[in-house]
């Protein structure tokens, strides 16, 4: 195909070749066609011998009428100097050449050698000279006569040898003309396939840029080009939307002057190496506009835009990219979710394991629990019954009264051991609730400590009451009393013999405190965390009755009343703080 259109623009070029060589060749045949008649017409030379051979006929008559008398000798000079001046005509440049060529040249010579001679008889003319003046003047006629006859056969000889070649150069130019008309017809022919064809490719190449424009104005994705000065020269509509710029404010300015997206690094560097002839892309750069509340982000292609070789600018296209990329986000926010849900379910596992070995621990306590504080008191009552049965009928009263004393506070301590541990199994099945209302703690606090001493009169109790008024707390009054019997309780276990236990209350603006004090050695640190652990006993307890369960009881109570129980730092005995919360205006 390529060979074929090598071709097809050769043979013009030869036919105009051709066409330049025969219309220059007929321009010079012409022109030499036109010197040779111009020539033609200088070297008519039958009229200067024709009169010249007049002048010296009648030179020659008019001698004889001078021998007559009848012409005068101004009549003699006068012709004379006209025959004369035919001589020097025959003498000057071509007319002397001419009478060469034809052979009279010596001839003319002696004529205008014998008009010299002539020229004194002229003068000085007498009827006496007339014989020799027209002897003298005989050469002139037969030579000039004969000059003139060679003149007629060589301009004849000339004419037809000229015709001759006006023919041969006439058929030449009417070749050249047949030649220029075959030419220009081949030109013509060419010329009408080309318009054709030109015509046909124009139309194919409108085609096309109107599918090319139908294209990029209905591509989704935004197209510009810019030349090699980086000033744009296409823009389509849904660039227009994403960059908020038309097409007249875009075209024909730099790249970097209509947004400054494309002033940014990394799209100059796509920009300059698609100039360079190098093909890249960006994924997922930000764009800022202020159409649009949060960036868009976008995907960049850089091309170089190419003729024949040449790289006549670039062209880039842009992709929103937005939902790909809050895809991405979703994903990596999935991902952290899952992680996160993963690592929670691992922390419930892990706490479900502590929760596992707790409760583990918890019944074995329990178990080592029951086993030694409830087989006490049984062993006791069983111990006190089996000395009565021994002593039967040899126990007095005071005896069997002693003994049966014995045995039922042995039975009543099992009784409030077994009460513990179904009130720490009532709070387990939800079974307690708070009914909180308005209380006076300091009411609480005296019945609560009345029935202490009533159970442990050896034990002095010492109570700093609130003033009237400043008491009220918003408190479950029954679980109030169970809080404060737990820790008293524990106080009167764990006291050293002989002290009392104090109980003060006092508050601030958000909540009333009663601090249970007794004088025992301080707990240890390992001990301090885990005292309100279920069923935990610390290592002071040895030889103390009990289940580990009275502060675990007392601090789950005040929590759900919106208090707490806490151990606070005393080097000086035991303290423990009950915290309720007060009443406050409105609030049943």
């Amino acid at each position: 195909m390529r060979q074929l259109r090598r071709l097809w623009l050769i043979l013009p070029l030869v036919t105009v070749l051709v066409f330049a060589v025969l219309l220059s060749s007929s321009l010079v045949r012409m022109f030499a066609v036109q010197n040779a008649m111009r020539v033609s017409a200088e070297q008519n030379m039958l009229w200067v011998f024709h009169q010249s051979d007049v002048a010296a006929l009648r030179l020659t008559n008019l001698v004889a009428l001078a021998e007559m008398g009848e012409a005068g000798q101004g009549d003699l000079a006068l012709w004379f100097d006209i025959l004369s001046g035919r001589i020097s005509l025959l003498n000057d440049g071509p007319q002397r050449r001419f009478v060469e060529e034809i052979g009279f040249g010596r001839d003319l010579d002696r004529l205008t050698d014998a008009l010299v001679a002539i020229a004194p008889m002229i003068d000085d003319f007498t009827s006496g000279d007339g014989p020799r003046l027209r002897a003298a003047l005989a050469p002139f006629t037969a030579v000039l006569g004969r000059a003139a006859n060679a003149s007629m056969i060589a301009e004849w000889d000339e004419l037809g040898g000229r015709l001759e070649a006006y023919r041969n150069q006439l058929h030449q130019n009417i070749l050249s003309l047949i030649g220029i008309m075959v030419a220009g017809g081949i030109l013509t022919v060419t010329l009408v396939i080309a318009l054709r064809q030109s015509r046909a490719r124009n139309h194919l190449l409108r085609r096309e840029r109107d599918f090319s424009g139908l294209l990029i104005s209905s591509s989704g994705e935004g197209i510009l080009a810019v030349d090699r000065d980086a000033n744009c020269s296409l823009w389509n509509d849904a660039m227009a939307e994403m960059m908020n710029q038309t097409a007249e404010q875009a075209i024909g300015r730099h790249l970097s002057d209509v947004a400054g997206f494309f002033d940014i690094a990394p799209v100059r560097d796509g920009v300059a190496r698609a100039l360079a002839g190098e093909t890249s892309r960006l994924t997922l750069q930000p764009l800022f506009s202020r159409e649009y509340d949060t960036p868009l982000h976008v995907d960049l292609r850089f091309f170089p835009m190419r003729n024949d070789g040449a790289i006549l600018g670039a062209i880039l296209f842009m992709h929103d990219a937005s939902d790909r990329h809050a895809a991405q986000q979703k994903d990596a926010e999935d991902r952290d979710r899952l992680e996160e849900l993963v690592a929670e379910r691992t922390r419930d596992l892990d706490s479900a394991l502590r929760r596992e070995r707790s409760a583990a621990d918890l019944y074995r306590n329990f178990a080592a629990m029951v086993s030694h504080q409830f087989r006490t008191p049984l062993a006791v009552a069983d111990s006190a019954l089996q000395r009565l049965i021994r002593r039967g009928p040899r126990a007095d009263s005071f005896e069997v009264a002693e003994r049966a004393g014995r045995a039922r506070n042995a039975i009543a301590g099992l009784t409030r051991l077994v009460d513990s541990t179904l009130d720490a199994a009532r709070l387990d099945a939800g079974q307690i609730g708070a009914r909180r209302e308005e209380c006076d703690l300091n009411e609480i606090i005296h019945s609560v400590c009345n029935r202490q001493r009533d159970a442990a009169p050896d034990r002095p109790i010492e109570i700093t009451q609130a003033n009237p008024g400043q008491a009220t707390v918003f408190c479950d009054p029954a679980l109030a009393e169970q809080i404060l019997e737990n820790l008293l309780s524990n106080a009167d276990k764990y006291a050293a013999p002989e002290t009392a236990v104090s109980l003060t209350l006092h508050g601030d603006g958000e909540s009333l405190f009663c601090d249970v004090h007794n004088s025992a050695n301080p707990i240890p640190p390992e001990d301090r965390e885990l005292l309100f652990e279920r069923n935990h006993r610390g290592s002071n307890s040895v030889g103390v009755t009990g289940t580990g369960i009275g502060l675990f009881m007392a601090r789950t109570l005040a929590r759900m009343q919106g208090g707490d129980v806490t151990l606070l730092p005393d080097d000086d005995g035991v303290t423990f703080r009950v915290t309720l919360p007060r009443c406050k205006v409105g609030q049943t």
